[in-house]
């Protein structure tokens, strides 16, 4: 049984200590060193060898741009969204939707003041008005939903609107006075993120159908086959699924020519204009910059995860069945099981698993890498911030630009598992 230790008599357990000062000094020098170092050399100008000359914010500066009016806006803004969305703290809070219009009308005016050229945001004002309309009229649009029908709906309705609002300006401003390949990277990260939301549901799917087998012997030749997969190298499997996008050869393309699918691709593209599918032509997956983010996005298909699937399953396997047996009594069907039952008390594993699809689809770059090369694919459509980062450090050389691309993305990480921890409430 643990013994409770009070501070005042630490001092006479030092020699336990000891036990854990190898595993304390390996986690040091293999972990926070080389987090510190990178921090550090981000104000540098190096190449990750022998050239290194302090720059100071040089490297930020030239990704993030530097317009003091446009941070002090965005600022402003984050501040009351988050009030608005959090709901704390009250006072400021009860302000917020009427300070959000209030701000993006002051941005407004600004712009319409600036005439032709925007100094303010360091582009011309035609250019700064095509975006911005669209921050305005979804921030407005957001609050005067949830004013006149101020229900629970109504609240998510104008949170949806307001981040979008936020997200489309602050994408579009960085785009415009900072690296363009940087923020464009980021782009393709949100559309990854956003399709590997959906791509959690196949593997709660499963693990609730495995959960529910009432054999055992079933149940346990399910989970033997679900940890078999994290045997073979994840290289092997980059490789098979770069085969299966071949043009010529690849399995996806013999798939849509056999079963008459293509024809069908070809036909809507003509509805549609897309210029992407054409007859007696094979569709290059990974060489049509059109089809690089489709084809990162339906990689893994179909997207049952081994890892979330076993998590998922730790969740499910703790529902006492006396649960079931009082849903059985009330006449519960499937599906309200699983959304009033099972879902609910797995949102502790789906809340874990969503922060790990956040940072590893943040800190994505190798599957890129083996797919599409250290270029991002044609036109470098999928150079995203990690491979960008990659790419800056070991080819181009500039170790210290790398560093502050891998610090943005850090605080992009912070900021997104907060909000995750915010909002994504587990109560049972």
């Amino acid at each position: 049984m643990a013994k409770y230790v009070s501070i005042g008599r630490l001092g006479a357990y030092w020699r336990l200590y000891l036990f854990a000062l190898p595993a304390a000094a390996l986690v040091a020098v293999f972990a926070y060193f080389p987090a510190a170092s990178a921090i550090y050399h981000a104000f540098f100008r190096w190449n990750g060898s022998y050239v290194k000359e302090f720059v100071g914010l040089y490297n930020f500066h030239q990704l993030l741009g530097w317009s003091p009016f446009l941070w002090l806006v965005m600022v402003l803004w984050v501040v009351l969204m988050m009030a608005l969305l959090v709901g704390r703290p009250l006072w400021l809070a009860a302000r917020a939707p009427w300070g959000l219009i209030g701000l993006v009308a002051a941005l407004g005016l600004a712009l319409f003041a600036a005439g032709t050229e925007s100094t303010l945001l360091h582009m011309a004002a035609g250019q700064a008005w095509d975006w911005y309309g669209r921050a305005l009229w979804a921030t407005v649009l957001g609050v005067v939903v949830h004013r006149v029908f101020g229900k629970g709906w109504s609240q998510m309705v104008q949170g949806i609107f307001v981040l979008y609002g936020f997200l489309w300006f602050f994408y579009q401003s960085m785009h415009a006075t900072g690296d363009q390949v940087l923020w464009s990277g980021f782009g393709v990260i949100f559309i990854l993120v956003l399709a590997n939301l959906v791509k959690m549901i196949p593997s709660i799917a499963t693990a609730v159908f495995i959960h529910r087998l009432e054999s055992d012997r079933w149940q346990y030749l399910y989970r033997v086959l679900f940890v078999v997969p994290m045997i073979v190298p994840a290289m092997v499997g980059l490789l098979v699924w770069k085969s299966f996008f071949d043009p010529t050869q690849g399995i996806l393309n013999r798939i849509l020519i056999g079963s008459g699918f293509l024809d069908v691709l070809v036909w809507i593209d003509g509805l549609i204009g897309w210029g992407v599918f054409h007859a007696g032509t094979n569709p290059s997956w990974l060489g049509d910059a059109s089809l690089v983010i489709p084809s990162l996005i339906f990689w893994g298909f179909p997207w049952v995860g081994t890892v979330g699937v076993l998590i998922y399953l730790t969740g499910l396997a703790g529902i006492d069945e006396s649960v079931y047996e009082a849903a059985d009594i009330a006449g519960a069907s499937s599906l309200q099981k699983f959304f009033y039952i099972e879902f609910p008390l797995i949102l502790t594993q789906v809340r874990i698993n969503l922060v790990l699809m956040i940072i590893g689809t943040l800190q994505t770059y190798g599957q890129i890498l083996i797919l599409l090369g250290d270029s991002g694919g044609p036109r470098g459509v999928a150079l995203v911030p990690g491979l960008y980062m990659f790419r800056s450090a070991f080819v181009e050389l500039y170790a210290g630009k790398a560093c502050a691309i891998g610090l943005i993305v850090f605080f992009f990480i912070l900021i997104l598992t907060e909000i995750n921890n915010r909002f994504v409430r587990v109560d049972k």
